[in-house]
């Protein structure tokens, strides 16, 4: 676990664990092999957790932005996998996530921009390689927004990617104004993510299930600030073209944000996006099939970071 940038994790939050509980969950996702190749590090007075795969010093940087609620170990055969193909992947917790420090759920799109920049100037201390981003979920917004701030990144990957300015339907439109009006007043109140995600339905086939839904380190409860945050998020790519290309990877069978709001934005969009159906995938496919997610990830940044 010692850090090849000098440092160790140190991280220690509020959350409380047991060893047993942490090795039963890290048993059921088949993750030992894999974290045995991490090297873990923080940035940012030690607030932000990185998780690194490193594959050559001058192999592609690939950072991942995990999804809503989770954190970067959780992914870990997939991360692992990645770099197997040649690529120095690094897994970041947000703020309040994970093994991160701050208030747990608590964070602001500008905030992980700038998070994210200061974990690229660590890395190219040691790598040269092209950078890339792949944000999972709502780490898809994330990656843009790193992308249309900072230059260095050549390359987005989006597992899914939802927009504000154009919401799935009216619900959403519905309740990202509520929430973003009651955040005004209320920013600390915490939202329940399980009155609107049913994550007994999204888990229901996988062995990890009941490990994954007790895990403390998960959060189930948004501040409406965070909330608020993404979903108010106005993103450059809906008005202008950049350098970066660009893609969005997609399980046909995704029940979370279905397909076609994925060709919708894509049309809606300034900047070009490519979309890539996963047949049979679905919302969970980091966790589902890793391995084939992995193969067409690699493929994806080998083709637009050569």
């Amino acid at each position: 676990m010692n850090s090849a940038f000098g440092w160790i994790n140190t991280s220690t939050d509020e959350v409380k664990e047991s060893d047993e509980q942490r090795e039963r969950l890290r048993d059921k996702l088949a993750l030992h092999q894999w974290l045995a190749r991490r090297e873990v590090f923080q940035v940012g007075d030690g607030a932000v957790h990185c998780e690194l795969y490193e594959h050559a010093p001058d192999s592609p940087i690939l950072l991942f932005l995990p999804g809503l609620g989770t954190y970067c170990e959780l992914y870990a055969e997939l991360l692992g996998r990645v770099s197997e193909a040649g690529f120095n992947v690094v897994g970041v917790d947000m703020r309040g996530h994970g093994y991160s420090k701050g208030e747990r759920g608590d964070y602001r799109v500008e905030q992980v921009v700038e998070d994210l920049q200061q974990v690229l100037d660590l890395l190219q201390q040691r790598f040269s390689g092209p950078i890339g981003v792949y944000g999972y979920s709502i780490g898809g917004l994330l990656a843009a927004a790193l992308a249309e701030r900072d230059e260095r990144v050549h390359s987005v990957l989006c597992g899914t990617l939802l927009l504000t300015e154009e919401p799935p339907d009216f619900l959403h439109q519905l309740g990202w104004s509520w929430t973003w009006g009651s955040a005004m007043l209320f920013p600390s109140w915490k939202l329940p993510l399980k009155s609107v995600l049913d994550y007994d339905r999204l888990l229901a086939s996988h062995p990890a299930r009941e490990e994954i839904k007790n895990d403390p380190r998960l959060i189930y409860d948004y501040p409406l600030g965070t909330l608020a945050s993404l979903f108010t998020y106005r993103s450059g790519v809906m008005k202008q073209s950049y350098d970066f290309k660009a893609a969005i990877i997609h399980g046909t069978c995704d029940d979370v944000l279905s397909m076609a709001y994925s060709e919708r934005i894509i049309q809606a969009m300034k900047h070009p996006f490519t979309l890539i159906p996963v047949e049979g995938g679905g919302h969970m496919l980091p966790w589902d099939e890793p391995e084939r997610l992995a193969a067409m990830t690699a493929d994806w940044f080998k083709n637009t970071l050569a």
